[in-house]
């Protein structure tokens, strides 16, 4: 009988692995939402599977879009817009998602000494609109001025957004303010994608969001081995260095994107509250870490400061970093040395 029962144990160990699942790689992406790309790579049992993740995925994308859109007002939603448009007037009841976020962005302009400030949206409309002019009309690009900029300055105080947590309700204290969290926004929505890919059973993953990444686990393909990322040099477009992420973000802040050009001079969108212009320490900043919400505000927050206020910062939240300097030359951390396969010894 003994025989019969081991004999019978031994015929199930060898079904189970004839029948073990094997899992494709699967990737599509749209765009629109964020103004950007979005891309997502799923190791999935089938492209009937991956579609259903995918599905989802783009609609949450598409929803927090909507919430967190400073633009366009969107039917049955109260969202960024709503708030900015009742500045002065009224308190605004709204989705949890934007109360969760802006309370986040509230203790982030502490942690980086005011460096990431969701109340600048005064100052980035204008910088915005001389920016678009530009793209449009380059023989006539301009830059605005220095006296409009110190009037809308003065509606960016971070203690006028009133944030009422029983009732859910966001209030701007005075007429003209704005909100603008493009330096947070995408993340937020990012991580509470990948959160419901992994309550669905999704164990191998990528979510991009305009270059920046989150992976959930490691590559399939490479056995579980971590993802491994390519970080594009700000100036050439080529790749820098390449990182390998396990359960992590990678996100890149640099003055490559979304700038213009007045007189020769690039004009990125990233604006120093303090100086109100466009910060020149860095051609990029790349951030590694746990969260993508906290890499976005570190990447941010490290493209203006100096870089050893940067250093300090990252150690802090135990962040890898490496900074690119305006003439090509690279600085980074010791956490980013792990993670680094060029620069990692």
């Amino acid at each position: 009988m003994r025989r019969i029962v081991l004999a019978c144990a031994v015929m199930l160990l060898l079904l189970s692995a004839c029948t073990q699942t094997r899992y494709t790689r699967y990737q599509a992406g749209f765009i629109g939402t964020f103004d950007t790309f979005i891309q997502v790579i799923v190791y999935a049992e089938s492209q009937q599977e991956f579609s259903r993740h995918y599905t989802f995925a783009r609609e949450m994308f598409e929803h927090y879009h909507a919430l967190f859109d400073i633009y366009n007002d969107h039917e049955g939603i109260n969202n960024l817009k709503t708030i900015n448009d009742n500045a002065g007037v009224a308190p605004v009841v709204v989705d949890r998602a934007i109360i969760e976020l802006l309370s986040f962005s509230k203790q982030a302009y502490e942690y980086t000494d005011g460096a990431l400030n969701i109340a600048l949206g005064p100052v980035l409309s204008i910088w915005h609109e001389y920016r678009m002019h530009g793209l449009r009309n380059p023989e006539n690009a301009a830059i605005p001025s220095y006296t409009a900029l110190l009037v809308a300055v003065k509606l960016t105080d971070i203690v006028d957004i009133i944030i009422d947590e029983q009732e859910n309700t966001v209030f701007l204290t005075k007429y003209g303010m704005s909100l603008d969290v493009g330096a947070v926004g995408k993340g937020f929505a990012a991580e509470r994608v990948v959160a419901a890919l992994r309550e669905q059973g999704v164990t191998s993953a990528v979510v991009e969001a305009g270059g920046d990444v989150l992976a959930i686990g490691g590559s399939m393909a490479g056995g579980g081995r971590p993802w491994n990322v390519g970080v594009r040099h700000p100036r050439t477009g080529g790749i820098i260095d390449s990182v390998n992420i396990l359960d992590k973000a990678a996100v890149t802040s640099g003055d490559n994107n979304r700038f213009y050009i007045v007189d020769d001079v690039a004009y990125s969108h990233i604006i120093d509250p303090a100086t109100l212009m466009p910060p020149t320490n860095f051609a990029s900043v790349t951030i590694i870490h746990e969260s993508m919400l906290t890499a976005q505000m570190l990447s941010t927050a490290l493209f203006i400061m100096p870089l050893e206020q940067g250093f300090e910062l990252a150690e802090q939240f135990q962040a890898a970093v490496m900074w690119v300097l305006p003439d090509g030359s690279v600085e980074f951390n010791e956490l980013y040395r792990a993670v680094s396969t060029e620069f990692g010894g």
